[in-house]
């Protein structure tokens, strides 16, 4: 394996806001700033949140879990990646089961809505094995969202089959 996980350090959250194409529409498409201070808010949100380091110690992702506020059982996972490990579908497939393994350990669903727009992590979703519902208008915006959703089953990872990448 090309890659490593180990817990996030405020380094690795820096790197990989910095790293990030402001213009890319899966990272927001907007301010900067604003880009920065969501994700800042999104890691102090979080129970866990680890990085994907390459061979040379640079972070290509961030896994990140918050407690759902109406349902202890339920975490809002999330997932910042740069277009480099979509290169690996394998070993992002191999990475992610071991950091949703560890949220496993604290949840038993793991679920989030995704701007239904935001498609590279969509399908990056889909390929660790992520059920993807079809995309809804939500009922407080006239944007469309996926719900996208794991379960646990007896502390293992029971979600649909993975697909891989394009």
């Amino acid at each position: 394996m090309r890659y490593s996980i180990q817990p996030a350090t405020s380094t690795d959250v820096a790197f990989l806001a910095t790293a990030m194409d402001p213009d890319a529409t899966d990272w927001g498409a907007g301010d900067e700033a604003d880009q920065t201070s969501r994700l800042l808010n999104t890691c102090a949100a979080s129970t866990q949140v680890w990085a994907i380091h390459d061979r040379k110690g640079v972070p290509q992702a961030l896994w990140g879990v918050s407690p759902n506020a109406d349902d202890p059982e339920v975490g809002c996972m999330w997932l910042l990646a740069c277009e480099a490990l979509e290169d690996s579908p394998a070993d992002l497939r191999a990475l992610s089961a071991l950091v949703l393994d560890e949220m496993f350990s604290q949840y038993t669903r793991l679920e989030n809505y995704v701007d239904a727009e935001k498609t590279r992590a969509i399908d990056l979703l889909r390929c660790v094995g992520f059920t993807v519902e079809p995309a809804m208008i939500h009922f407080s915006s006239d944007t469309a969202f996926h719900r996208v959703w794991m379960e646990s089953e007896g502390g293992r990872v029971a979600a649909a089959q993975p697909q891989l990448l394009n």
